[in-house]
């Protein structure tokens, strides 16, 4: 008996071994190999076989460079970046969830004849609307030569005329009508199916595609998304200069107090059901977060309202520097840090040009004085002295603008996380949902029907509770993703410019384009793995009492 255990064992082993190999040399082999990297000083450009220098072994000086050292005000932005992309996967969360409940509602007619006829009267409203678009938009008969000769002035289109530019504008318009119609007329005619392999396709498509097809539509100057926005900014401007600035700051002021109530009687009854035991510390931290979320979403619509009026209530920035107030600085700097170079400081502030932002003037002369976190906090602290703070509304000077998404650092970050709900919403996280939406009892609805409840009394007594285990393994999966991701957008759609490094891009750029110093990014990678490891131990802890609340 034991020989035949013995033997049955080897077989399952030889069966195993080529899988085994594969994992021990090219996963766990190279993993283990990174873990002793981040104890060492190796730099290709340092250590190779052209170089007689040998690799050392320094402990945990990597890490305390990353964490507390010259390197931590790096490491630390670059998380915030990841954290803040990270607010996307709620979003995408709820989003596939609401999709799922759509798609599960079979709210399409289901016999083929029913499906036919709604078919067919989409298709005859679609043809209408397609008509009367094209009647209502397309411009008239072609003008004169002389007429045809003027270019537009819009931007992006100057080699046209303006005849041309309502031509392309009526086309897009039909061309929109006839979409939304086509899809209203498969979906009504093939059912749940065909929206659910619509929400899908995103996650079908090539990311570096998808990328750089969003790139596009982000484009400050010809781009769609500005080119729809343009309008309705220029109307909101004019809506602005025409009420008195008091409404606005009043509308602001109301929508804070109001967040802010809200949060308090919502945080203060989730501690009462806490203390009566009517819930756990699981789903008190649920509510939490949500509150935290909606709150930080409505306190961000509270101040665009306040700075609307050009004259904003609250500071919105720090003026400009000139040449002499950068000359002065550079100065100031120069004998607060005697340790660095002088004339290096004034080349920067020289490049800095005329009326240059304090931002831009931190980071160009901090980088001069040393590039560790003490110059960074000393030419902080001079720049931000030399540039006072103004109350300068987003309707004053140049007036409200589209967004500069992929190049201003305050929506470069915004445009990665709507490209990712985007992207995310109609995925595998729907399919999941969808998975446990069909796993849950009818009786349990009947049941709750009987009872008097309401729809959304279901969702949160029956619905929600029942999905607790697929959402908790979707945001282990999504924290995980979350912490690791956003290498590929920043480094196709931003090149790491406006702010958007993360932490892999961050890694990316120690190993092979800071001087190869690959035990400094194997320290970064594991300081990576220790807070995704801490994170999934939390979600686990915490997800696990929720599943059985």
């Amino acid at each position: 008996m034991i020989g035949s255990a013995r033997k049955r064992f080897l077989i399952a082993l030889l069966f195993l071994l080529p899988n085994l190999l594969g994992f021990i040399v090219f996963t766990a082999g190279p993993v283990l190999f990174s873990l002793g990297m981040s104890f060492t000083d190796w730099a290709l450009t340092r250590h190779n076989r052209f170089s007689e220098t040998p690799i050392k072994w320094i402990g945990i000086e990597n890490y305390e460079r990353i964490l507390t050292g010259d390197e931590s005000h790096l490491f630390w932005d670059y998380f915030g970046n990841t954290a803040f992309l990270m607010l996307g996967i709620p979003l995408g969360i709820a989003g596939s969830l609401a999709l799922a409940m759509m798609l599960n509602a079979n709210a399409t007619p289901q016999s083929p004849r029913s499906r036919l006829r709604a078919g067919l009267s989409a298709a005859a409203i679609t043809l209408v609307a397609c008509v009367g678009v094209w009647l209502v938009t397309t411009p008239g008969p072609m003008p004169a030569a002389t007429d045809a000769a003027i270019k537009t002035s819009e931007v992006g289109l100057t080699d046209l005329s303006n005849w041309d530019v309502a031509r392309l504008r009526s086309n897009a318009a039909i061309l929109a009508v006839a979409a939304l119609g086509i899809v209203a007329t498969c979906g009504l005619s093939f059912g749940a199916l065909f929206f659910r392999g619509l929400f899908y396709l995103p996650s079908l498509l090539a990311g570096v595609a998808m990328f750089l097809l969003w790139k596009t539509l982000y484009r400050p100057e010809g781009g769609l998304i500005n080119a729809g926005l343009r309008p309705i900014i220029e109307e909101l401007q004019s809506i602005v200069q025409r009420t008195p600035a008091g409404l606005w700051y009043a509308l602001g002021l109301a929508l804070a107090g109001l967040t802010i109530i809200w949060s308090v009687w919502m945080i203060a009854t989730g501690v009462v059901r806490l203390a009566h035991r009517d819930s756990g510390i699981a789903a008190f931290l649920g509510r939490v977060g949500f509150v935290t979320t909606a709150a930080a979403a409505a306190l961000g619509i509270a101040f665009f309202l306040v700075q609307l009026p050009k004259q904003s209530l609250l500071p919105s920035g720090r003026a400009p520097l000139t040449v002499a107030q950068l000359t002065s600085v550079a100065a100031e700097l120069a004998r607060a840090i005697p340790s660095a170079n002088a004339s290096e400081i004034r080349l920067a502030a020289k490049s800095l040009g005329e009326r240059a932002r304090a931002r831009d003037a931190i980071v160009a002369l901090s980088s001069a004085a040393g590039g560790n976190t003490e110059s960074l906090r000393i030419t902080a602290r001079i720049v931000n002295d030399a540039a006072p703070l103004v109350n300068k509304g987003l309707t004053s000077d140049a007036g409200l603008n589209a967004p500069l998404w992929l190049v201003d650092a305050r929506w470069a970050k915004i445009a990665l996380i709507i490209m990712g709900f985007w992207a995310s919403i109609g995925g595998g996280t729907m399919l999941l949902y969808l998975a446990g939406l069909s796993n849950i009892p009818p009786e349990l609805y009947e049941a709750a029907s009987i009872d008097g409840a309401t729809g959304w009394q279901r969702f949160i007594h029956v619905t929600w509770p029942q999905l607790a285990p697929t959402t908790f393994f979707i945001v282990i999966m999504s924290t995980i993703g979350g912490l690791q991701g956003g290498f590929e957008q920043a480094m196709v759609m931003t090149q790491g410019k406006a702010d958007t490094i993360v932490l892999a891009y961050y890694i990316y750029n120690v190993a092979f384009t800071d001087q190869f110093q690959l035990g400094l990014a194997s320290a970064v990678a594991w300081v990576m793995f220790a807070m995704i490891f801490l994170l999934t131990a939390l979600n686990f802890r915490l997800g696990s009492q929720m599943t059985n609340e």
